[in-house]
């Protein structure tokens, strides 16, 4: 099983944070640089849980991913650990404990994580080249496989329910807080960690998870955060915490959202919502009757296609007297059999009551099409088969669908079908009170991780009072404002019993009026998916990178409406490279990146002359600094000295062959994946650094691995880079390399800040500059010659020279001749290399590009061969007129 698109780029997030992490060694600031990259600053965003970062967990990352119900979250998590681990030091145990909210989650998060052949845990033995064991909690209180040695040389999975690994400590010391000669051999293992706990023996299991500093994994965060408490958490000492919730808390660090779009183009979930409410709970039967009627006749017909079987089911949620009133559930259930159903179709799941214990409901051996319940189908039962949602309280009644509406979301087979009318769920009510419905069924929706915006009602005996301008029973606030929840509710009669009269069911089922109201049923799920699809399209066009529901709380700039035809008609040129020919397809065309300039670039064979040269008081100024603790650098870039001495001592047991060959392979860890060089060349390359230094030199490395590995990672991509430049001309002057217009104004942008009072801009506001890019613009805008100008964005925003190395110019100025002038500006400062880069880019894509396009890079003061003065460039652009 691989990633969706969607799962895919919640672990590039993921990634991108760590990267960030790894260059800032500063949680705050590498969460708020993340962030800006998006286009988003948190200082100035008005939102309630996307804040700058929480710290409540000193120096240990701790980030939240926002994946609704049905989004694939534990295989999210199964495909984290690797970047995870990739972060850390080379020496640190593998250990992860994996935090459940309940223990019917736990029994089925075990068996998966547990079973080599499930998708999950054959996703994590790919990641970790089959080196892994998953432990429960009698497992390691037993020491079962559960030692120093066998913690060292695998990925350990601690799999545990928070609510029996925590209650317990209410009811006195817990069996994982006591002394346990099972696992004593892990004190004599790591007798020099600072993570003792106090008053606790140092057997413990509670103390020996300290020891191991684990990576934290919190599935559905947000059903346990008052168990979670941070003392607890600080108590587990973690390396990194990683929260999976629908339901974000205020104070989540959240990396990435996953929105009802995407859910539902990758075919995850049956939205919209289809809410119909009615005069009565006989209209309400008889609709859910001849609803699951309806779609299963549509399912056969498309078996019968080449579909997969699909039996929908009915969930009646009844609202009996008491949690264990047993009698109102019978008398449901009796009464169904009365209006016809066959009694194997109907079971009845409540906390007392449980007839679908072991029921396998995908089989086709199953006959159950009609479920009654209150609450007691919560995170943990799925059941893809599950379509309506029937409501059987009173109108006076308040409806509670919240608990269980996130049960009928997954879609079966995680594929459309065919027949439309099988990838919507439904919720059939009937209330007086029909707007507090809506709140409650918006309250369901927001409990899953959907919103407001994820469903369509049609309501007509109160439609009255409906405030339109909410965007309640329309698609216009698709996606867009939740809700506000009501807290108001009916108790009048509340507890009343609800009546069934049999007759007027099978009456109304068998009217006009009942097959009436089926087809207006039917109409609206139709109408919607029209108008769902419609939406959908238009925000997939949109800015990606900003969250959907982010988008209305960030301020966006549309095109001035002056320059609107303008700027449409603006195509800049790109590099693209032309694709060899095959059989299959003709010669293409694909934007040109540096991966595909370093094709045969083979570093094994490339200068291998570093600079190693150290003094001891260099080494030791360096330590110091790298370990001066701020509460926001993370604890585990720290590596404890008895590791390195550990390895030190392995070393010496091995020839000098085989040393060469431990520390290469050590270094290519800590250096990681450099574009798409091969893993293979970057050892073989660190191998003909080290091979012939002596043993002092050796030692002194392999004490200091980052940095090393830095020192050599600057080398190879330098070498990388004059690679790059060097193919990048060749297959210019050959012609495989080309110029085609490709890049086109947004229509909206959302810098992170904005400028405004210079003329001519062609947003309504333009991003941030600084003093001297000011001074540039504003003396190019005022010119006669100039129709407008743009403040280029960059991070995969704006227009990118792609060559030999990214190069985003600062600004983009259309002049009344026709022309496109890109404009790179520097100020006092002269950085060099990374200047003469961007400026003998610039100019083979002007040269490239055609002659309606022009690329100027502008001093202040000292300037390189080729660039201008400030008094230059509006000297050649006055005249552009």
């Amino acid at each position: 099983m691989e990633l969706k698109k969607y799962q895919q780029e919640v672990i590039n997030d993921l990634t991108k944070y760590i990267e960030e992490l790894d260059t800032t060694r500063h949680l705050n600031n590498a969460f708020a640089n993340f962030w800006e990259s998006k286009g988003i600053s948190l200082q100035t965003l008005e939102d309630n849980f996307l804040r700058p970062y929480d710290n409540s967990i000193k120096g240990v990352p701790r980030v939240t991913v926002k994946v609704p119900t049905a989004g694939g979250k534990t295989f999210i998590a199964c495909n984290a650990l690797k970047p995870i681990f990739d972060s850390f030091p080379l020496d640190k145990p593998q250990v992860v404990v994996w935090f459940v909210p309940s223990d019917t989650i736990l029994k089925q998060t075990y068996k998966n994580l547990n079973n080599p052949a499930h998708p999950y845990r054959q996703k994590i033995d790919a990641h970790f080249n089959g080196n892994v064991k998953v432990y429960d909690k009698e497992a390691l209180l037993f020491g079962q496989g559960f030692n120093p040695v066998e913690v060292k040389e695998q990925l350990s999975i601690l799999v545990l329910s928070v609510q029996s690994f925590v209650e317990t400590v209410r009811k006195g010391l817990p069996r994982a807080y006591r002394e346990n000669e099972n696992l004593a051999e892990f004190v004599s293992h790591f007798r020099d960690l600072k993570a003792n706990l106090d008053n606790v023996d140092d057997t413990a299991l509670i103390q020996v998870i300290a020891y191991l500093n684990p990576v934290i994994v919190i599935d559905e965060s947000h059903n346990f955060e008052a168990d979670l408490r941070i003392d607890m958490l600080n108590n587990i000492n973690p390396s990194f915490i990683f929260d999976l919730t629908a339901t974000p808390r205020n104070k989540s660090n959240i990396i990435s959202f996953v929105d009802a779009i995407k859910l539902k183009r990758n075919n995850m979930v049956k939205l919209p919502v289809i809410v119909y409410n009615h005069q009565d709970t006989t209209e309400v039967l008889s609709s859910a009757i001849q609803m699951q009627k309806t779609l299963e006749a549509k399912a056969k017909v498309q078996e019968s296609n080449g579909g997969k079987y699909i039996r929908p089911i009915v969930l009646f949620q009844a609202q009996p007297k008491t949690n264990d009133d047993n009698i109102t559930f019978d008398k449901i259930k009796n009464s169904l059999i009365e209006i016809g159903i066959p009694e194997n179709q109907i079971k009845i799941k409540t906390a007392n009551k449980d007839e679908i214990k072991n029921v396998d409901l995908l089989s086709r051996d199953c006959e159950v099409r009609y479920i009654i319940t209150v609450n007691a189908l919560k995170e943990g039962w799925d059941c893809p088969f599950a379509y309506i949602l029937a409501s059987l309280a009173n109108k006076s009644s308040s409806v509670d669908v919240e608990q269980i509406l996130g049960r009928v979301l997954r879609l079966p087979y995680v594929t459309k079908h065919q027949e439309d009318l099988l990838n919507y769920s439904y919720v059939f009510t009937s209330s007086n009170n029909f707007l507090n419905t809506l709140d409650k069924i918006i309250l369901g929706l927001n409990k899953s991780g959907f919103s407001a915006k994820d469903y369509r009602v049609k309501e007509q005996q109160v439609e009255s009072k409906i405030d339109t301008s909410t965007g309640k029973g329309s698609f216009e606030d698709l996606f867009g404002k939740q809700q506000e929840q009501s807290t108001t509710s009916t108790t009048e009669n509340e507890n009343s019993e609800v009546e069934i009269n049999v007759d007027d069911v099978k009456q109304l089922t068998e009217s006009e009026k009942g097959s009436n109201q089926l087809e207006d049923i039917l109409k609206l799920a139709g109408d919607t998916n029209a108008e769902f699809e419609k939406k959908m399209e238009e925000l997939e066009k949109e800015d990606n990178l900003i969250p959907t529901e982010l988008k209305e709380k960030i301020k966006v700039f549309p095109i001035k409406e002056v320059f609107k035809e303008e700027a449409n008609k603006v195509v800049i040129p790109t590099f693209h490279i032309k694709t060899a020919p095959s059989l299959i397809e003709p010669e293409n065309l694909v934007p040109l990146t540096k991966n595909l300039l370093l094709q045969g670039f083979e570093l094994d064979k490339q200068d291998s002359n570093i600079d190693l040269t150290r003094t001891a008081s260099k080494m030791a100024s360096i330590d110091l600094a790298e370990g001066r603790k701020d509460e926001y650098v993370p604890e585990y870039k720290y590596v404890d000295n008895y590791v390195k001495e550990a390895f030190a001592e392995y070393l010496s047991t091995l020839t000098p062959e085989q040393k060469v060959n431990q520390i290469a392979g050590r270094i290519t860890k800590i250096i990681k994946k450099i574009d798409q060089i091969p893993e293979p060349q970057i050892i073989a390359y660190v191998k003909k650094i080290i091979k012939d230094l002596n043993s002092e030199k050796v030692a002194e490395i392999t004490n200091n691995e980052p940095f090393y590995a830095k020192l050599i990672k600057n080398k190879i991509n330098e070498l990388a880079d004059q690679h790059s430049e060097k193919q990048f001309d060749i297959l210019l002057d050959k012609g495989t390399v080309v110029c085609e217009p490709s890049f086109k104004f947004s229509k909206k942008i959302s810098p992170k800040n904005t400028l405004k009072g210079i003329t001519k801009n062609l947003y309504i506001e333009e991003g941030e500059m600084n003093d001297f890019e000011k001074q540039v613009i504003n003396e190019v805008a005022n010119l006669d010659s100039v129709v407008f100008w743009h403040r280029n964005l960059e991070r995969g925003k704006g227009l990118l020279i792609n060559g030999f190395l990214n190069h985003y110019p600062d600004f983009i100025v259309k002049m009344k001749n026709g022309k496109t002038i890109l404009i790179e500006t520097k100020g006092d400062h002269l950085d060099g290399s990374d200047s003469q880069q961007k400026l003998r880019l610039g100019e083979k894509w002007a040269s490239k590009a055609g002659d309606d396009y022009r690329y100027f890079m502008v001093f202040k003061t000292d300037r390189l061969d080729g660039a201008r003065t400030v008094a230059e460039l509006i000297d050649i652009l006055k005249d552009m007129k």
